[in-house]
């Protein structure tokens, strides 16, 4: 038989990647010894459809889109394409007995792409013995799914640009969306979860689905549902993990024009922002009456536009105003319902106006568009070190043999034009 005809094989697995013509040719895919058929597409198949008899069939009703949520099958997908590689007990009396997979949706280049992919990364994790996982298939299976079975793995884990790659060797067209890309970088940064629970638990993918929520709200002209915002401050996170998960995030390549709105929590500004994080030791306090308003690891960095005006330098010049995550303390004003509006102190007793809101964007002082945007104005708060920061920064201030306590006053905290007058004029008097 023509090989031409036989659909893409990747190299080193069973598994086959095709577009829907593959259907119809049965008889080829018995060839190949295909055992499993994974569709990729939104298409209606009839109740025992004649091309799919005799194969274990999972069916990923999806449009190759860039908002398809293609993230949420990746588990079942795995289990299943996991499941078929593996459909024939490997025994000493029938090896050559094997099963094979085919993945496809109508071209065989975006969306089986995705689902291969996302199973070639999450197997190159896998320890080398490892039992077979549960799949939601209702039809049985000839092997013994408590027997733990040899893989063979890659010497390090595959990562999307890798499995792209090694794809690519057997399909050279294939090209997932810009959506996929970033929902199969977002499951590398989660270390690819096994289970349906571990995916929707994680954090990247909770942030990932309120931020989808947000912006269907917004595409209609209103505010997003208040179980739909994230609020940072409330994740029971420790500093480490925290770091860590930010790190991930800020790794992604998301390139698409419109990942700002897609995913604040995970692109905010130009794709082009390489800012640095701020350090997490430094607080943010109302100037008024020195009432914590957030600590710097929840302010998004950003930076003016790339085509500003050259002639217009202020680049000694700070940002009027300082860009945060939402946080606990905006509850009451948020719930109110508004597409923007102020913010204020938190503490009742001052309640000073320190700022203001827009989820649908805020544009800084120096040109730069964040969205959803929550300005803090720079002037209305002082930036001071944290408690823990200035411990640390007396025990290295006492090992090296400074001197009070006091000299480090000003490196300490960031003191309104009064109080550093008066602190100034108390040095001199010394």
């Amino acid at each position: 038989m023509d090989n031409a005809t036989l659909p893409s094989k990747c190299p080193g697995y069973n598994l086959y990647i095709d577009g829907f013509q593959a259907l119809r040719r049965p008889q080829v895919l018995q060839t190949s010894k295909i055992t499993h058929v994974v569709s990729v597409i939104d298409w209606k198949f009839p109740q025992g459809s004649a091309p799919l008899r005799g194969f274990q069939h999972l069916h990923i009703p999806l449009d190759d889109v860039y908002d398809s949520n293609i993230l949420a099958y990746f588990p079942r997908s795995n289990a299943f394409i996991h499941q078929g590689l593996n459909y024939w007990p490997k025994t000493a009396s029938d090896n050559a007995r094997e099963s094979g997979v085919l993945v496809h949706c109508a071209m065989g280049v975006s969306r089986s792409a995705t689902i291969i992919i996302a199973y070639l990364m999450w197997i190159s994790r896998q320890p080398k013995t490892i039992s077979q996982p549960q799949t939601t298939s209702k039809s049985s299976s000839p092997s013994d799914s408590s027997t733990p079975e040899m893989v063979s793995l890659p010497p390090t884990p595959l990562t999307v640009d890798t499995a792209l790659a090694l794809l690519r060797e057997a399909r050279p067209q294939v090209e997932p969306n810009s959506g996929f890309i970033k929902q199969l970088r977002m499951y590398e940064a989660m270390g690819c979860p096994t289970t349906q629970e571990q995916l929707e638990s994680h954090k990247i993918y909770r942030r990932w689905m309120n931020s989808r929520n947000v912006m269907d709200a917004l595409s209609s002209n209103r505010a997003p549902e208040m179980a739909d915002i994230t609020f940072r401050d409330e994740e029971d996170d420790s500093d480490d993990d925290d770091n860590k998960l930010t790190k991930n995030l800020n790794n992604l390549d998301l390139s698409s024009p419109d990942s700002g709105i897609t995913n604040p929590d995970i692109s905010v500004s130009s794709p082009s922002d390489t800012t640095p994080l701020p350090s997490p030791e430094v607080e943010l306090k109302c100037r008024k009456c020195r009432r914590l308003i957030a600590k710097s690891n929840f302010i998004i960095p950003h930076k003016p536009p790339p085509h500003r005006d050259p002639s217009a330098d202020t680049s000694a010049e700070p940002c009027a105003h300082i860009f945060l995550h939402p946080l606990s303390w905006m509850k009451d004003t948020l719930a109110q319902g508004g597409l923007d509006g102020r913010l204020a102190c938190p503490n009742p007793k001052c309640g000073a106006n320190i700022g203001k809101f827009a989820w649908q964007g805020l544009r800084c002082s120096c040109g730069g568009w964040v969205t959803p945007g929550f300005g803090i104005v720079r002037g209305k708060v002082d930036q001071v070190r944290s408690a823990q920061s200035r411990a640390r920064g007396a025990v290295a201030a006492n090992n090296n043999g400074a001197g009070a306590a006091g000299g480090n006053l000003n490196d300490a905290v960031r003191l309104p034009p009064s109080m550093r007058r008066a602190a100034s004029t108390n040095n001199g008097n010394l």
